[in-house]
């Protein structure tokens, strides 16, 4: 009883010397009770919305099963109980890569093979922590990670085992004893580095081999297209264009779409659509049976030989322009207008309304006018006349007709950029990879991206305007980068108590007071300003990238990902990890021996921050991307303002899913993962957890929920190969200054020095093996089901590379 009284008070006593000055706590350094909150909070965030989610989707499945009923259900997708409320997990797991494939494509079976790339890598990692590195940690030091500044409790159970187990111990470890423990982290970065470059490597590997056997059986037209930039100006033209081509002895041309600047074009169709918009919308506020009634000074009746269809009739529209008005029963004059509506649409027999009807809309024709929409058309829709909506859209509708026929039939300068189409999949691989101008940015051949994939108003813009917008785009989001470092490094400084203090001394007070509070405020509350700052900043690039003139949607979004992953790595870990050596910036410029250890003493101190971070997104914040939390808060107020068929027919419409805004996080997650690998195992852990739950939340979107619809065919990988390779440099970097901390540690540092070298050679053997495999087609992939008859080609195209606003039809408005 005397020993265990003696105990009692040694703890006591400890608690009393290691709890610190309240002023001096520092969010970064959260205890371990707000990292038990945190996980409380995130788990019944997670439970919350994985059950809110599993009770939408068996009531709305149109909405949150769209693809499910895409095309009459043509896709085929697995099925299970609507009545089970979980039902839908066993079947999600069970699907295959192989059914991936099938169901959404290439890019989301390379999305997906990221995640379990990490949960293989993050898994194997977790062994070793658990099984090695922590126990031997905890018994030389009595930290089971490597933190100097962990919680109150962690040195209080420090020293108790010093004290009870190992009682010759004065508490500071001998120096050979040091070096013995220290060792074991050179070992094991040198461990982690290969077995990490080893799973990206094979994994590199299956991506390539799934990308070759999956692309080499295709034979469609986007399969068989090359984009053709740098056309001299005398080669402008489809017959000598053409001619060029062959002599150059790569194969036949089918088909040649020189791009032309049909920016005219272009404005006219964007005005036609928004005429359709607003012409669609009176309809729908017209009583159907008045929808027909055309109006004059004199009478009202309604035509009963207008028909609908799906394309308007030009002849007569030509006619009706010109004819104006025909007098039907001799005195009374009537607008002779055939209604633009499309094979959807009803046609009203002319049966339905009876003679009496009809006099019935003579006499009462002030009563049904007041039933037509009308509109006012001055100035913002308040000023000018009030006419019939109908009839003077109906009109402006013609009218932009009649323009976009006249402007089809215009002169355009053609650009320098042209889509070939060759006789075969092989030779349009061949173009793609050759060189076939000894000029300097002549005659530049790339894969053109799929039909639905162009953005034909920047495949118009001549090379001048399309540098301009690149190059403006990219300054611009360069400079906002920058100055959102300001917001961010001032972030990290004022969740600190003592600056709260400062500006706010009735808050910091009321913090000093309630030591729960305290923790909220610097603990908790970083991770989720984090979160909520990060949420919309990646759409705002996105609106950026759009503007930025890249011919293509897979474009934009490749280009979305190395954005948003600059914001948030560079904002998120490096300025928040060394806001505290912001003011002595230059000082560390100039000594660059510093850095490393700086990176190390940083990390050290946001080890259990990042837990919470990773915890916050992983568990708490991934289920909720199961709801869809745009289109579920959007989805009421779009239907009650869904009121033509077009808008409601557009309703279910499966949401797009962009690698640009989804992929960045996750990459950066595994990158400060690799950093902490060695030193702390709740890391591990919570990566580890991160990238289960994000493995099956996207499988269940990419399969069910979303779209993608960009034609990318895989080229996302070296993005995540390259960064992947960043993170490990990162690791190094950190380990070495970690160890250069303790005395002597230069001698253990400098063992680490051959590892960027090694890691720089796979990324050079990347470059040059694995990089053409991801971005072309080998030839005897192609060759090989050429020969077994086995290439996958459409009976009939449906996708072609002819400028649509030149050869589309003027579809008419929807009326049902």
């Amino acid at each position: 009883m005397a020993a265990f009284r003696d105990i009692l008070a040694f703890v006591s006593t400890l608690n009393n010397n290691a709890s610190p000055d309240k002023d001096d706590h520092d969010f970064r350094k959260p205890t371990a009770m707000v990292v038990t909150t945190q996980l409380a909070i995130a788990s019944v965030l997670g439970i919350f919305a994985l059950f809110s989610f599993s009770v939408l989707l068996k009531k709305l499945p149109r909405l949150y099963a769209s693809r499910r009923y895409k095309d009459q259900g043509s896709l085929g997708l697995p099925t299970w109980n609507e009545g089970s409320l979980f039902g839908w997990i066993p079947v999600l797991y069970r699907i295959n890569d192989k059914q991936l494939l099938e169901y959404a494509g290439l890019d989301a079976f390379v999305f997906l093979s990221f995640f379990k790339m990490c949960i293989k890598l993050l898994a194997t990692f977790c062994f070793f922590s658990i099984c090695i590195i922590s126990p031997i940690r905890y018994h030389f030091t009595g930290y089971y990670d490597d933190n100097s500044n962990d919680p109150d409790e962690y040195s209080i159970r420090t020293q108790l085992y010093k004290r009870l187990i190992d009682t010759t111990s004065d508490g500071i470890l001998p120096p050979e004893t040091a070096n013995m423990y220290l060792w074991m982290y050179v070992l094991f970065t040198y461990f982690f580095t290969f077995l990490a470059i080893k799973t990206l490597t094979s994994q590199t590997k299956e991506v390539v081999n799934t990308r070759q056997t999956y692309l080499g059986k295709m034979n469609t037209i986007t399969d068989r297209t090359i984009r053709l930039s740098g056309i001299p100006i005398e080669l402008r033209n489809m017959d000598t264009l053409k001619r060029r081509i062959e002599e150059l002895k790569i194969g036949q041309v089918s088909s040649i779409t020189i791009c032309r600047e049909w920016e005219p074009l272009n404005k006219l169709y964007h005005y036609r659509n928004s005429i359709l918009k607003k012409l669609e919308l009176a309809y729908a506020d017209c009583p159907p049976n008045l929808r027909q009634q055309t109006n004059s000074p004199e009478s009202y009746t309604l035509n009963h030989n207008s028909t609908t269809s799906n394309t308007v009739n030009r002849e007569e529209q030509e006619t009706s322009m010109e004819e104006g008005v025909t007098n039907t029963t001799g005195n009374s004059p009537t607008l002779n207008i055939a209604p633009l509506t499309n094979t959807n649409s009803t046609t009203l027999d002319s049966n339905v309304y009876s003679q009496d009807a009809i006099e019935d809309n003579e006499l009462y024709s002030e009563i049904h006018l007041k039933e037509r929409p009308t509109m006012k058309i001055g100035m913002w829709g308040i000023f000018g006349n009030e006419v019939d909506s109908i009839d003077y859209l109906s009109d402006q509708l013609r009218f932009i007709d009649d323009e976009i026929m006249r402007a089809r039939k215009a002169h355009y300068s053609a650009t320098p950029t042209a889509f070939v189409t060759m006789d075969s999949v092989a030779n349009a691989q061949m173009a793609a990879q050759a060189v076939l101008d000894p000029r300097v940015h002549y005659f530049i051949t790339r894969l053109a991206p799929a039909p639905h994939d162009i953005k034909w108003d920047h495949v118009c813009l001549s090379r001048s305007d399309r540098l301009t917008k690149i190059y403006t785009v990219t300054v611009f989001i360069g400079i906002s980068s920058i100055f959102l470092i300001i917001p961010v490094s001032y972030l990290a400084t004022l969740l600190n108590l003592k600056t709260i203090s400062k500006f706010w001394p009735s808050l910091g007070n009321l913090l000093k007071e309630h030591r729960w509070a305290e923790n909220m405020v610097t603990g908790l509350l970083p991770t989720y300003l984090f979160t909520l700052l990060n949420v919309g900043i990646p759409y705002f690039y996105e609106l950026l990238t759009s503007y930025q003139g890249l011919v293509s949607y897979s474009e934009e979004e490749i280009s979305l990902v190395s954005k948003n992953f600059f914001y948030i790595f560079v904002n998120l870990f490096l300025v928040f990890t060394l806001a505290g050596t912001a003011s002595n910036y230059w000082g560390y410029l100039s000594d660059t021996t510093k850095i490393a250890y700086q990176l190390a003493t940083s990390v050290k101190e946001f080890s259990l921050f990042y837990v919470d971070l990773i915890i916050l997104q992983g568990i708490g914040m991934f289920p909720f991307k199961l709801l869809l939390a745009g289109s579920l808060i959007g989805f009421p107020l779009i239907k009650i303002q869904a009121k033509t068929p077009r808008q409601r027919k557009e309703l279910y419409n499966p949401p797009i899913f962009n690698f640009g805004l989804q992929l960045p996080q996750p990459i950066l997650i595994l990158i400060i993962t690799l950093i902490y690998s060695v030193m702390s195992t709740k890391i591990l852990a919570s990566g580890l957890a991160y990238f289960i739950i994000g493995f099956y939340v996207y499988k269940y979107q990419l399969i069910y929920a979303t779209d993608h619809l960009p034609h990318s065919t895989g080229k996302v990988w070296p993005l995540i190969y390259r960064r992947i390779l960043v993170g490990l440099l990162l690791f190094q970097l950190t380990m070495a200054g970690t160890l250069a901390g303790f005395e002597g540690g230069w001698v253990l540092s400098s063992w680490l020095f051959p590892l960027p070298f090694i890691t720089f050679s796979f990324w050079w053997d990347f470059e040059k093996n694995y990089l053409p495999l991801s971005q072309y087609i080998a030839l005897s992939s192609i060759r090989e089901h050429e020969r077994d008859n086995s290439m996958v080609s459409t009976p009939v195209e449906t996708e072609n590379y002819h400028y649509p606003y030149l050869i589309g039809q003027l579809e008419g408005p929807m009326l049902s």
